[in-house]
């Protein structure tokens, strides 16, 4: 299904215009979002339901061009009245069903819809949007629940600024559908009727949401025991690949360490004599003259590997001889040619003069300390660019980090 999720290329063909056209801001309004918009009401006492806006926004010939196509609903947000309060582990939970839900899409703005008949007044709300939806283009959709009146702003340099119209463009949105679906409990307005085929139809989709589940599930387990296989099988090759070598060693170095027999001479039986301690193959080429005895050849075999040193760190390296030990002819050993090519050095990341060093506190983690020291996310990517973080949740107590500093 990830196909499904890939952004628009273009521009949609099937779309319906509500209001009047806008010359600043081009605003496209998926089908599925646009009615789970206007049937989204408050219910059991509340006032106010808060989510997100998501989509991709564009830019073509000077003018923005913004796609909604997912709306996410925010959790513990709303206060009594008509008052909204944004947490730490709401943000965390509405990214999490974000990255789970609507897979690359960028938040687009968000929108507040209140009880049939209220009126809700973006004057309430400017302060928060500034500080939490500060980026460009930005929406703010206002909606007074049950198809009652809606209204969409955008931030200006004079205040809020109305948009005059949006289109309602008509596409394939499997992410808002299996959205919709597994929200069962969020309210929404029903036709009224209960006959049998629109019951069937709700319960083969929710059928084939369990199917989809449990195949994911399969594919998942399949895929991680095929990974532990994999490297089961690498490991157990390196292990036989260097246990040959080691055995390919210690065939040279006991070949070395047998005396060679003259012309002519009958063989005579070699007595090895067992010596205490464990002896460790090398690459180095041991000469024995004839009359040495087996002990002697055997602390010289050692003898030459104990001082094969690297020249750069002093660690051992197979194949070079240092020293003159007993039986071994002239003091040149195996040489080595190194032509490693230095690694390039990646390009440093530029951090601006004016970072600040932050110690992570215990229990904090990045969403809190943009909130806490900047009030908005917008600080988000570069603090986790500067320190080389993948993910902003990889912090740990007591990790020293760098952040911008806090603007007065």
């Amino acid at each position: 299904m990830g196909e499904l999720y890939n952004p628009y290329p273009k521009l949609p063909k099937n779309i319906r215009q509500i209001g009047e056209r806008d010359q600043s801001l081009k605003l496209y309004v998926e089908d599925y979002v646009n009615t789970y918009l206007k049937r989204l009401y408050p219910n059991g006492g509340r006032d106010l339901r808060v989510g997100l806006l998501l989509g991709e926004m564009r830019s073509q010939e000077g003018v923005p061009y913004l796609f909604v196509d997912g709306a996410l609903e925010m959790e513990g947000v709303t206060q009594d009245g008509e008052k909204v309060a944004f947490t730490e582990e709401a943000w965390k939970r509405a990214y999490q069903t974000m990255e789970q839900m609507f897979p690359r899409r960028n938040v687009l703005g968000w929108f507040l819809c209140g009880a049939p008949g209220c009126t809700l007044s973006p004057l309430n709300y400017w302060k928060q949007h500034g500080q939490y939806f500060s980026a460009k283009n930005q929406l703010m959709y206002l909606n007074s629940g049950l198809e009652g009146e809606e209204a969409i702003y955008i931030a200006s340099e004079d205040g809020f600024y109305k948009l005059r119209g949006y289109c309602i463009y008509y596409e394939r949105n499997q992410m808002m559908q299996d959205y919709m679906v597994s929200r069962k409990e969020a309210h929404r307005v029903e036709s009224g009727t209960r006959e049998p085929v629109i019951q069937d139809f709700r319960q083969k989709l929710e059928e084939k949401r369990v199917e989809m589940f449990h195949r994911r599930s399969a594919v998942s387990r399949l895929g991680t025991v095929c990974g532990v296989l994999s490297v089961l099988v690498l490991a157990s090759g390196v292990a036989m690949f260097n246990n040959y070598h080691k055995m390919k060693e210690m065939e040279s170095v006991i070949a070395s360490v047998v005396p060679k027999e003259k012309d002519g001479a009958e063989s005579a039986d070699v007595e090895v004599e067992e010596v205490p301690g464990e002896l460790y193959p090398t690459l180095a080429e041991v000469v024995i003259e004839q009359g040495d005895g087996s002990e002697a050849a055997v602390e010289a075999a050692g003898q030459a590997y104990e001082n094969e040193t690297d020249p750069m760190d002093g660690s051992r390296v197979p194949g070079q001889t240092g020293g003159s030990g007993a039986g071994q002819t002239g003091s040149t050993g195996a040489e080595q040619t190194g032509n490693a090519k230095a690694s390039e050095p990646a390009e440093p990341v530029q951090v601006p003069s004016d970072a600040v060093k932050y110690v992570v506190k215990n229990g904090e983690t990045l969403y809190g300390i943009c909130i806490e020291r900047y009030g908005s996310m917008a600080e988000m990517d570069e603090i986790c660019r500067w320190n080389g973080l993948g993910d902003g949740s990889h912090i740990m107590a007591g990790q020293e980090i760098l952040v911008p500093p806090v603007n007065e």
